[in-house]
């Protein structure tokens, strides 16, 4: 979507963080910014998700709006 000029926001955990940065650079963007969470996810409960989206919630609308947008080193 981003090729097509679509903004878009990727969260990962950061279990999977150097999956997503290999991904990034064998899809030739290496520059590529996404948010990384804490894991897990899945066995959040609903309070707890919404705690984790507040935290990352500032990042991912920087990425969105294309400021504060810094690659995951």
């Amino acid at each position: 979507m981003e090729r097509l000029g679509i903004p878009t926001a990727s969260i990962i955990t950061h279990v999977f963080l150097p999956t997503a940065k290999a991904m990034t650079r064998m899809m030739g963007v290496p520059d590529y910014h996404f948010v990384v969470a804490e894991h897990p996810l899945s066995s959040l409960t609903d309070e707890e998700c919404d705690e984790r989206a507040a935290k990352i919630f500032d990042e991912v609308e920087g990425i969105l709006l294309g400021v504060n947008a810094t690659p995951v080193e």
